[in-house]
């Protein structure tokens, strides 16, 4: 049985308001400040709501062997990005179309877990960072910073938030904004890397770097500031990256190496390629942007894209027949940018990794053991990164629908073999997208645990090892 808790806010509404109507304002109409403190309580309280443990899935899940996965949390508004607040233990969660919620463990009924509303904000679309006390998300337009108590689970009263970075592009197909803290080797927060997609599927402008779109952004972040920084002021690192939708430092390594999951372009339209072909084709990808370059990283889009299938179409589009998985191809939209000069890396660089056609990468997260509790993921993980696969919407079968495993180092030759394996995913794909796992954000807690937002079916789940 699936817990209603659009009823549980109704409860929780009218039970506080019974209490305060019959017993507190009869007797406390002149004590202004009581009634207040009351009727604070009373809106943290009707916002609040508990899920029991055993809530299954909206649809099955196929679990790797040696792990097992269940709902936290049910009926959400469309899960975005997540991320643990300084206790490793509550989960922010943003809820698009809604704000920011908090799920943590509940402290009254073990297995339980509680939502609470910490910021209402129906801007909010998918970037979330979190640095102790300071919290940055992303709307379509604006990066904003709002001072968090992890202990209240809440933003400081009364204060507006900081508009961190004005002026990004909100007027594209794809504005989520995917958010990135960059650290010293401190630990200390130097930069807020900013992403933005396409304005357009297959987006011409993206080639001129000054066009603001499908690259990532570098924003230094001071000690102390209280000046709005532009969108045409941030540091371009690397362009020609069509939905930059996860982004992650590889923890491993002394010189910064950044990881970037994109779901390529539809192109169905494009002259010459068959629907047999671009319904495997073309793969999607993670790059790897490495700092310090003299010469700003080019990945390719809208012109050059990666061959997934090769044999998707051996009579319509036999040319692709004797290529190898991860070539790359022109589009021909510009005649001087045709193959050759897309398998060039003096003028594209290809991808670290090739992800099938239509998976629809959306986050990237590597994992470095924090726990040693039951249910934490193995020592043999770790420093291996972890893909949300959002899944597909115009391939038949569908694909996606799940979180991989991608063993680092990467493979060298990715071609013989995926070069990931899933961890979880969708038993049923002919019935996605449907009420399936549709994976987006992820989280791994202090725990060792890994949590996974699923914004179409509502749910976040957990990942653990089985015991």
């Amino acid at each position: 049985m699936r817990l209603d808790l659009t009823a549980t806010r109704g409860l929780a509404f009218y039970g506080v308001f019974g209490i305060i109507h019959t017993y507190f304002i009869p007797t406390m109409q002149s004590k202004l400040g009581f009634i207040l403190v009351t009727l604070s309580l009373f809106l943290q309280v009707a916002f609040a709501q508990v899920q029991p443990p055993g809530v299954p899935f909206r649809s099955p899940v196929t679990v790797a062997p040696g792990y097992s996965a269940h709902v936290i949390f049910s009926n959400l508004t469309t899960p975005r990005g997540i991320a643990f607040d300084s206790t490793g233990s509550t989960v922010l969660v943003v809820e698009r179309g809604f704000g920011l919620t908090a799920l943590s463990p509940s402290s009254t009924s073990p297995g339980s877990w509680e939502r609470s509303v910490v910021v209402q904000n129906t801007g909010f679309t998918h970037g979330i960072q979190v640095d102790g006390s300071s919290l940055y998300l992303s709307t379509g337009a604006a990066v904003l910073l709002y001072q968090y108590d992890a202990q209240t689970k809440t933003v400081a009263p009364n204060q507006a938030p900081m508009t961190l970075i004005s002026g990004l592009p909100a007027d594209g197909e794809l504005t989520t904004h995917t958010l990135q803290l960059e650290k010293d080797h401190s630990g200390k927060v130097t930069a807020l890397l900013v992403g933005n997609g396409p304005l357009t599927n297959i987006d011409t402008t993206a080639r001129d770097p000054a066009s603001g779109r499908s690259q990532i952004r570098r924003f230094s972040l001071p000690s102390s500031s209280s000046t709005t920084q532009t969108w045409s002021s941030g540091q371009i690192i690397a362009y020609g990256i069509r939905n930059p939708a996860g982004l992650a430092f590889d923890p491993s390594t002394s010189v910064p190496k950044l990881y970037v999951v994109e779901n390529g372009a539809s192109i169905d339209n494009v002259t010459g390629l068959t629907a047999q072909f671009v319904n495997d084709n073309p793969a999607d990808e993670m790059e790897l942007v490495t700092f310090g370059s003299s010469i700003l990283p080019f990945y390719g889009f809208p012109d050059c894209t990666t061959l997934w299938n090769p044999q998707a179409d051996p009579v319509g589009n036999p040319e692709f027949v004797n290529l190898p998985r991860g070539t790359q191809f022109s589009l021909r939209l510009d005649p001087t940018r045709d193959d050759p000069w897309c398998q060039d890396e003096k003028n594209n660089l290809k991808p670290a990794l090739s992800f099938q056609a239509h998976s629809v990468p959306l986050d990237i997260k590597f994992y470095e053991p924090s726990g040693t509790g039951s249910g934490s993921f193995p020592s043999s993980s770790a420093g291996d990164a972890f893909v949300s696969f959002h899944g597909s919407f115009d391939r038949d079968p569908p694909t996606g629908y799940g979180v991989v495993q991608v063993p680092f180092p990467l493979a060298t030759t990715p071609s013989s073999g995926l070069g990931y394996s899933f961890l979880i995913q969708a038993t049923n794909l002919n019935t996605c997208p449907g009420t399936c796992i549709r994976p987006v954000g992820l989280s791994f807690g202090a725990d060792g645990k890994l949590y996974v937002s699923s914004d179409s079916s509502g749910e976040i789940f957990v990942i653990e090892q089985s015991t």
